[in-house]
This record gives structure tokens, sequence and C-alpha cells, in this order.
């Protein structure tokens, strides 16, 4: 019955609380779409993060460090074996592969440039290519003298699919070696620095070329990225128990960028958090005490019937909160449909330093739902308490002598 009359109360001045709502909605769908972009943008780059790196790794900590002279950091291959079992057991739908990467030049008669080189298993469940847009044939399994350039790279040196060039670099041992490979086509990488320099080696090759059967590091993909902190944590604790002098890493030890990311835009959504909330509370409070003081005749008249001062206080409180009830929902609803339609457009883009676009999609999940919800509430019900308090604080007399 209370909630009914405070219905009833709301919508008395219909352009009034029409202009309070289309505020509060208005409002609560700006927070809504900036939230859900937050939401899915952290969700793309921790995609994008482990992607290039994998969830987890595995090796030497001077690796990880920078420490390393030369390379002595590298995993003998009853190590890495061991790592795999190890991996495999505490998750057996774990893709797990390994790289062996090196720097050098590349290039032929005409000149050259340096070299990023990443030796690769194409033949592991790890999905090699999942960070990469391959144009051309994928490597072959096996030692085969082939690459696949980066685009920005295979431009600058004016190659293409079918090319020979020449690679050279620094052997395990301190010696040069060279040799002639054959480019099988580009690829398109997440970052646009990395494209101008990458070649994508088969691994056996890499391990010719530097004269090791080692390799650098193990790379483990989860299906939950969640998992990783708890997997590296046990993975490290079974390879102390195995006496392996080797150390892991989670995905976000590895990208430090990340965190800075992430308490950027959750500093940016705050602050929009902020706005919206001052900007519904001043709203809801001019409009309220205009309405209340209009009735304050009527307060006078109730009150004089015995109706106490609380029973008043909160029945104006519950206006306020029929307000936000009423307005949180809809803007929710209008925010989440304008996601939809966005979605449903295709917007891409390329984001600084990135050399592939990318969909620019909005994701909701119970956060982005939940925060417009209870902002919106809390601050009708705060910009609704002053002008109640001071409306059922006014004595029976002065109530009774308002507007007489």
């Amino acid at each position: 019955m209370q909630f009914r009359l405070a219905l009833r109360n709301v919508f008395r001045n219909r352009r009034r609380t029409l202009f309070s709502l289309s505020v509060l909605v208005v409002s609560i769908t700006i927070l809504f779409v900036v939230l859900a972009f937050q939401s899915q943008f952290l969700l793309s780059v921790r995609a994008s993060l482990a992607c290039e790196t994998g969830a987890v790794q595995v090796a030497d900590e001077r690796l990880f460090e920078n420490t390393a002279d030369g390379y002595d950091y590298l995993i003998a291959p009853a190590q890495r074996q061991q790592v795999i079992d190890l991996a495999t057991a505490l998750d057996p739908e774990a893709g797990v592969t390994w790289r062996l990467d090196f720097a050098g030049l590349v290039g032929d008669e005409q000149g050259s440039t340096l070299l990023i080189g990443r030796g690769i298993v194409t033949e592991t469940a790890a999905r090699p290519y999942a960070c990469v847009d391959v144009h051309g044939t994928r490597l072959s399994a096996g030692d085969a003298r082939e690459v696949l350039l980066g685009s920005a790279l295979a431009r600058r040196l004016g190659v293409s699919a079918g090319d020979r060039i020449n690679i050279a670099t620094g052997t395990v041992s301190g010696n040069f070696n060279a040799a002639t490979v054959s480019v099988l086509g580009e690829v398109g990488a997440s970052v646009e620095e990395l494209e101008s320099q990458l070649g994508l080696f088969p691994i056996a090759f890499v391990q010719r070329l530097l004269k090791t059967d080692g390799v650098e590091r193990i790379v483990i993909q989860l299906d939950d990225l969640d998992n990783a902190p708890r997997f590296s944590e046990e993975l490290g604790i079974a390879l102390e128990d195995v006496n392996l002098p080797l150390t892991t890493r989670t995905w976000e030890e590895l990208n430090g960028s990340y965190e800075s990311i992430r308490s950027f835009y959750a500093a940016f959504s705050g602050l929009a958090a902020v706005a919206i909330f001052v900007f519904i509370f001043f709203s809801v409070l001019e409009v309220l005490t205009i309405s209340f003081l209009e009735r304050t005749r009527e307060i006078g008249t109730i009150r004089a019937f015995g109706v106490t001062r609380g029973r008043v206080l909160r029945s104006f409180l519950l206006e306020g909160l029929v307000l936000g009830l009423v307005g949180a929902p809809v803007g929710v609803v209008a925010g989440a449909l304008l996601v939809i339609v966005f979605n449903a457009v295709g917007v891409q883009w390329t984001p600084p330093g990135a050399a592939l676009p990318q969909a620019l999609r909005l994701s909701i999940d119970t956060g982005v739902v939940l925060v417009p919800l209870m902002l919106a509430i809390t601050a009708t019900l705060v910009g609704s308490w002053f002008p109640s308090l001071r409306i059922s604080r006014t004595t029976v007399v002065d109530a009774l002598r308002s507007g007489a």
C-alpha cells in the first residue's frame, strides 16, 4: 500500500517526473556503455597478451631476469620432457609447446636488417599460428629451410613467397653461422614493431642453425587465464620436487604493462561512475526538493492527524527509491540494446601500435549490469534524503501555515 502511494505521488507532476527519469536513463545508459567497453577492452588485452606469451611459461630464471650469459639458459631435451609431463599431469587439457628465439640479420646482396627469429613447433596442440595472420604456406615439420616473414619486414626487404633470403646469427658456442632459406609467405602480427622484425622458422632448423638441441622456453596455454596463477604455483612446486632448475611465470608477470592498463581503465570508469552519481544526485535533489516543498501543507495536515516524523521521512525516501527503481532498469535495458546494436554493426579499429585491425566490441557481464543499477538506486536515495529530512522536521504549525 505504501509503495503504491509512493508511486502515485512520484507521478503527480508527470512532466517533472519524466525529466528526472530522462536524466536517470541517459546517465545510466552512458555508464553502462562505458563499463561494457572497459570490460571487453580488458578481455581483449588479456587474450592478446596471453596469446603471445602463453598463460604460463617455464624457463631458466636468468632468461626471465635478462641476466643470462650467451645461451647458457637453454633447456635440455630431457628437462623439456619432464616439464611437459608435469604440466600435462596438472592439466591434461593444457596446450604445451616450446620455442627457441634468436637475434640475427636477414637480407640479400642488396642489404640486410635486424631479424628476431622464432623457432616454433608446428605440430603441437598449442596452436602455433593463433596470434598471427598467415598469408601463404605454413611451415613444414622437421628442419626445412623455410621462413614466414612479418609483413612489414617482407615489404622492407622487397621479398614475397618463393624468394630466397640469407640469415646470419651467432651459434651457442659463439661462432658465426648463416643459411639461405625460402620465403613461404608473410605473417601479420598483433604488434607493429614485432611485425617489422619477425621471422618464424621450424624449431628444428633454428636448433641446427644455433648448433644446439635445447629450447629457450616452454609455453603453456590454458583454457581459463584465471587459473594461470594457481597452475604456475603448482607447477613451480612440482619443478622443485624433481630438482629442475627452472621457474614459472604467468602471462601477467610477463606483461607488466597489463596492470598499468587495468589500473588506468579502472580509474577512468571510477571517475565516470562518480560523475554520473553526482549528476543523478543533484538532478534528483532539485526535482524532489521542489516536489516536497509544494506538499508542505499536505504534510502538516497528516502530521496533525498523528503521523510521525519518521513515517513522513520513510514515505518521502520511498518516493526517491521508486524513482531509482523505475529509471535504473530502463537505463540498463537501453544500454544493453545500444551495445547489441553496436556489436551488430561490426566496427573495426586498429589500436595504437598494432598492425592488425580488430573488431571493436562491447561485452555485458554481471558487473556491467549491477554497477549502474546500484549506483542509480543509491544516488536517488541519497538525493532524496536531504529534502525528505528537511520536510519531515517541519513543525505542524509551520507546515499548516505554509501557502496560507
